[in-house]
């Protein structure tokens, strides 16, 4: 029998909490080479992609695939989300499909929980103030993530090209998060300046940050560029930045923000500092001085999203939740 779980149901049993355990868990399984994930796979659509992604976790017993499509359209054309996905849990053992359940809410929450893995390995423990530029539904998941791993920040500023986007999202992370102001500002260089922590999630096809803004001792959060066809970040924070750290190198310098400074030679393989998954496993350190500016490019792990998977998979079956089919 196959565990049928709806988006209300994985909703149910998953927290942000949960989801940065199962993320940080599988970036340091990651780093200790105890995984099998090969490259994601794109298939290019007219208004959108559609992405595969296949993860084996031994030390889980977990194994899968998410279908991915993401169309950044959708809400405006159809009244659909951006981002849709269903994940496949098989058995190792035996190939039999344990599990097929929404995956668009685990996308979210665990994209958020991976840049709030960087943030918590390459940030200063210290950090007070945050410049947040996108407020969709990844605003909301990196905000939340944000919240995990650094507690104590007292100030978010944040941006978004849609005006009425930021006092919605300013009214319902400052409820969420009462100790916490968060302000509203009218550019990317607002957002940026003076920040501890710069956390870019938009599908901006168009470059918009610059490393000029960047104070010493700043960390970037670049989550949103995750395609060819998307780019945040222009060639000036690469060089801006004195460690660049990816999740996974073989997708890295398929996303615009790498893609295009490879291109106009300013960087390779060979000046990325690490794979986050090698610094969460203390194989290599993070942050080592309070000076230094860091950079996390997030592209998505299928890791990610099975070991997420399984612990819904778990809590349901412990639970009594689903339909079996």
């Amino acid at each position: 029998m196959t565990l049928y779980l709806t988006q209300d149901e994985v909703k149910s049993v998953l927290d942000m909490r949960s989801t940065f355990e199962a993320v940080e868990s599988g970036f340091r399984e990651m780093g200790n080479d105890n995984i099998e994930m090969p490259a994601r796979v794109y298939l290019h659509f007219e208004k959108g992609v559609l992405i595969a992604m296949p993860a084996y976790m031994p030390g889980l017993g977990a194994a899968g695939t998410k279908l991915v499509t993401v169309h950044p359209g959708n809400k405006k054309d159809y009244g659909l989300p951006a981002v849709i996905a269903r994940i496949v849990l098989n058995s190792p053992e035996n190939g039999v499909p344990l599990a097929i359940m929404d995956g668009t809410y685990i996308t979210a929450l665990r994209t958020g929980a991976a840049g709030a893995t960087g943030i918590k390995y390459l940030s200063r423990e210290d950090s007070k103030e945050v410049g947040l530029c996108g407020l969709g539904v990844q605003g909301r998941s990196q905000v939340m993530g944000l919240m995990e791993v650094r507690p104590g920040v007292e100030k978010v500023k944040v941006y978004d090209i849609i005006p009425e986007a930021k006092a919605a999202f300013v009214k319902e992370m400052g409820e969420k998060y009462p100790k916490t102001k968060f302000v509203p500002v009218d550019s990317p260089k607002e957002a940026a300046e003076g920040s501890d922590i710069v956390i870019t999630c938009t599908p901006s096809p168009e470059a918009f940050m610059d490393g000029a803004w960047l104070k010493k001792g700043c960390h970037v959060s670049a989550i949103g560029a995750d395609t060819g066809a998307k780019r945040e970040l222009m060639t000036s924070v690469i060089q801006k930045c004195d460690k660049l750290v990816v999740d996974f190198i073989p997708q890295a310098f398929v996303v615009g923000d790498f893609a295009k400074p490879k291109e106009e030679g300013v960087i390779t393989e060979e000046d990325i500092y690490a794979e986050l998954g090698e610094i969460v496993a203390g194989k290599k350190e993070g942050r080592t001085s309070p000076d230094e500016i860091t950079l996390f490019k997030a592209t998505g792990l299928a890791i990610q999203d099975v070991g997420t998977a399984h612990k819904v998979y778990t809590l349901a079956k412990e639970g009594g939740i689903g339909t079996e089919i």
